[in-house]
């Protein structure tokens, strides 16, 4: 049955094909010919196309079944609170803030500018007119 219809089907396409190529022009025809020859030449590339992705996507997944790291567990650190009394490292005090700074007075030169052998240069800072 399905043999019969698709002999049916071509015949009346070609049948069809007849009728309207004898109405049409030849610039008609002829353009109608490259219009198929042209779906006809792009089936190849199309078919190579669709094989080349799908190649690519079995490699892609064979490459990540292959790199599956195993799971590690999740690495939980607890912090112990603080405790009540003192710790022996907090017994000692804090330094007091003016020993950290460097005391005494700065000099900066500017490049480019002269400078008297005898004179200070006008760029002095002393630290503690700074902090005042």
């Amino acid at each position: 049955m399905g043999r019969g219809i698709l002999i049916l089907g071509s015949i009346f396409c070609a049948a069809l094909a007849l009728v309207v190529g004898s109405r049409m022009s030849v610039d008609a025809t002829a353009l109608v010919v490259g219009v198929v020859c042209g779906v006809l030449a792009s089936i190849p590339g199309s078919l190579l196309i669709i094989w080349a992705s799908y190649r690519r996507d079995q490699m892609l997944e064979a490459k990540r079944a292959s790199d599956m790291t195993p799971h590690y567990p999740p690495i939980v650190v607890v912090n112990p609170g603080q405790s009540t009394g003192r710790q022996a490292w907090d017994s000692l005090p804090y330094p007091p803030p003016s020993n950290l700074l460097p005391s005494g007075v700065r000099q900066y030169k500017v490049i480019g500018e002269t400078e008297d052998e005898g004179h200070p240069s006008p760029y002095l800072f002393d630290l503690s007119q700074r902090r005042g």
